[in-house]
């Protein structure tokens, strides 16, 4: 985790994304040199939240989130592991999934953060889920977060 940050600092201290894309990618090698779980899913969130969406386009992203879900509720890593999920979502909705789809994933998600007592992901999530009820049409108040998923007054 400790490279992929100082992947962060090359882009957001120096402005150097191809270092910072370099030194993610060579994270990830290490990663998968060691084999271990062992704080892998933080390492994509690091990696997939704060470098590679400048660099990869934006569909390749929810891979490598899921997988470091995965890994981190292997390990017991829950809170990295529902933020995972809430950008999981919200990379759906960058890439133009249909909000369907992204309202049953918010529905599911949201299920699984609350029963782990993840509420500041949940809450996040929440907002995402309203939104996506309001596009569809499924609220009162297209312009206010308030409906089905969450109430905002």
């Amino acid at each position: 985790c400790s490279l992929s940050g100082l992947g962060q600092n090359s882009l957001f201290v120096m402005g150097n994304i191809d270092t910072a894309h370099h030194i993610g990618e060579r994270a990830l090698k290490m990663q998968e040199i060691f084999d271990s779980d062992a704080g892998k899913s933080k390492n994509l969130l690091h990696i997939n939240i704060f470098l590679f969406h400048h660099v990869k386009p934006l569909q390749s992203l929810s891979k490598s989130l899921l997988e470091g879900y995965q890994s981190g509720m292997r390990t017991g890593d829950k809170d990295i592991s529902m933020w995972l999920l809430f950008f999981n979502v919200s990379v759906l909705y960058m890439i133009g999934k249909p909000l369907g789809v992204i309202e049953q994933q918010c529905q599911a998600c949201n299920t699984q953060m609350v029963e782990l007592k993840e509420e500041d992901q949940a809450s996040c999530l929440r907002m995402h889920w309203q939104l996506c009820f309001n596009l569809m049409g499924s609220s009162n108040s297209t312009v206010e977060l308030i409906g089905k998923a969450m109430d905002e007054r």
